[in-house]
């Protein structure tokens, strides 16, 4: 049975979804075991791995908004690959903080993609990153960082940039008339849910790339005091300026300590490869932006870690016992 995408396409057209998919029971969003299935405007739950699931309102509608978003982040990448006749293209592998990741089904398996990751060929005007972001929340509804450089995939028409990236806003269910389903899916399903053979690459990349457990980062016990406030006072800087500090400024006492006794060497250097930390003798806590931005910790920040997950942003992964 068909059914119409409520979004019309770029020529104001009404697409017929031929073979339309169905959304799944609200309980597997929760589950991080299961595939949880979004359909265009189905009913979706209030958050997904602790992270509100909303309408993206703010999204850009101009090429200068969307580079604006992509010089938030900061991280090395190569040169792109080149190939005669094939044009450059961006897009995100989106990991979300339960583990899963997040995969388009392309309306009517355009291109030849029953599940795939969200991309497209990069608009005039745009930069890799800048087009990656806006493709993503164009094909899947989410908000998304670009957390570093995944791989390059030689496809049919394009060459194409795969960025790793973590949801920090949107809904699924705001999907465009290019997708008609985005999924949320458990690495362990991941290579028989996107089998297409130009998404091979992509999904290798992912596997080899580096994820912590939380021993790799915690050599004594997770909750002190101290990370709380540290992890409070980042989380408070993203939540007032839209974007991850730059600066952490420690007290001496803490700065000495954390690598010492509660962080491994790992973690201590994960932490610093996300922020500039600075030793400072005043006895509090600040996170500082690029232009002058500070947010200073105060006992009532200490629970203040709503929104995109500080440790998923800093470790790539959960910590429990928090």
């Amino acid at each position: 049975m068909t059914t119409i995408h409520p979004r019309k396409n770029d020529h104001g057209q009404a697409v017929v979804l031929k073979q339309p998919h169905q959304p799944t029971p609200l309980a597997t969003w929760g589950n991080p075991d299961q595939v949880a299935t979004a359909t265009p405007a189905s009913t979706m739950p209030s958050s997904v791995a602790r992270l509100a699931i909303e309408t993206w309102t703010a999204a850009p509608t101009t090429s200068t908004g969307w580079e604006k978003l992509a010089m938030t982040v900061a991280f090395d990448e190569p040169a792109m690959q080149t190939c005669a006749g094939k044009a450059p293209a961006s897009g995100a592998v989106v990991c979300e903080a339960d583990g899963r990741v997040w995969v388009v089904s392309p309306s009517n398996r355009f291109g030849g993609y029953t599940n795939t990751f969200p991309k497209g060929k990069v608009d005039t005007g745009l930069s890799l990153r800048a087009n990656a972001i806006k493709e993503v929340f164009e094909e899947s509804g989410l908000q998304v960082e670009l957390t570093g450089f995944l791989c390059d995939s030689v496809r049919s028409t394009s060459v194409t940039r795969l960025y790793a990236a973590m949801r920090v806003g949107g809904s699924p269910a705001n999907m465009g008339w290019e997708s008609q389903a985005a999924h949320l899916v458990p690495m362990s399903k991941l290579a028989q849910f996107v089998s297409h053979a130009n998404d091979e690459i992509v999904i290798q990349s992912l596997r080899e790339r580096p994820r912590l457990s939380q021993l790799d980062i915690v050599s004594y016990e997770w909750g002190l005091t101290s990370v709380h406030r540290i992890l409070a006072t980042i989380a408070g800087f993203r939540r007032q300026y839209g974007y991850w500090p730059k600066r952490l400024l420690l007290d001496r006492g803490m700065f000495d300590v954390i690598p010492k006794e509660i962080l491994t060497p790992l973690g201590w250097e994960t932490l610093n490869q996300r922020l500039e930390i600075v030793a400072i003798e005043a006895g509090d806590i600040y996170t500082e932006g690029n232009e002058g931005e500070r947010f200073q910790y105060v006992a009532e920040h200490h629970h203040l870690q709503e929104g995109p997950s500080v440790c998923f942003w800093i470790w790539g992964v959960e910590l429990v016992g928090r």
